[in-house]
């Protein structure tokens, strides 16, 4: 797979998703909302992308793995966050608008290790099974 970008629109907002050496490089765009909402389809389609980039960033054999050493997962009411740096990413389920909501404070443009991209794979699934 070469170093494509991939960008999404979502129900709302905009999801841009690269490979960056040993991490998967996240940005997300709310145009005008406070976060991005993804619909089941959106969700599906970010799973099956994040799955094949993980994989690809595994099987290289040049690739470092690092071990996980901390759980940084922490849990809210209807949710997940990460600190990771100086920023946070937040994914909850939004039951108005039967979305998931994916929000982060701190950096525009996050890099994220395997590690964190296998648990936001985990949650992704979690809702889309159980919530829609």
């Amino acid at each position: 797979m070469e170093n494509q970008v991939y960008y999404w629109l979502v129900k709302n907002g905009n999801i841009q998703i690269q490979k960056n050496e040993d991490c998967i490089s996240l940005q997300l765009d709310y145009e005008n909302g406070e976060c991005c909402l993804l619909t089941r389809s959106d969700t599906n389609e970010i799973i099956g992308l994040l799955t094949s980039i993980s994989k690809e960033i595994w099987e290289d054999p040049n690739y470092q793995r690092k071990p996980h050493i901390n759980h940084l997962l922490k849990y809210t009411e209807n949710g997940y966050y990460w600190e990771i740096e100086t920023s946070q990413i937040i994914i909850t389920y939004n039951e108005i608008e039967d979305a998931i909501e994916i929000k982060y404070n701190g950096n525009s443009k996050m890099n994220l290790e395997i590690n964190y991209v296998v648990k936001i794979i985990q949650i992704l699934e979690h809702f889309t099974l159980s919530k829609y």
